[in-house]
């Protein structure tokens, strides 16, 4: 009989809840938002610092894997390039030259996005960055 009274209030609190709907912060981790951006550029002087305060993950540069039976062959690693404005500017150093307060947007590619978006890329993945006008 103590059980009763105990999923009552249970049942009650639940109900309650889920009336309520909670403001979830939906974070997509393969795009920088404006408000994200915005947010952290006191803490920041380059869109590389956003990046790598906000993503650092993208900054990683992936390992390719072996090709079977080739064991002996030392494991390709593939940079992440940037492209600004859809244009290749390089590597991730030219995120260094882009001042913060000129980003709107940031988005990582993943090398078969890259691929499909700016053709053959030799596996690399891409920071594309979107500039205020």
């Amino acid at each position: 009989m103590r059980t009763f009274p105990l999923t009552l209030v249970t049942l009650s609190v639940a109900a309650v809840a889920g009336a309520t709907p909670l403001r979830a912060v939906q974070r997509r981790s393969n795009v920088l938002t404006a408000e994200e951006i915005e947010r952290a550029k006191p803490n920041v002087g380059t869109a590389f610092d956003i990046v790598e305060t906000l993503r650092p993950r993208w900054l990683q540069v992936r390992e390719l894997s072996r090709i079977p039976g080739k064991a002996d062959e030392p494991v390709r690693s593939t940079p992440v390039y940037v492209y600004l404005n859809d244009v290749n500017m390089g590597s991730v150093d030219y995120l260094k030259t882009i001042p913060a307060e000129t980003v709107l947007e940031m988005r990582w590619l993943s090398a078969n996005e890259t691929a499909s978006r700016y053709g053959p890329t030799d596996g690399q993945a891409a920071i594309v960055v979107k500039l205020r006008r």
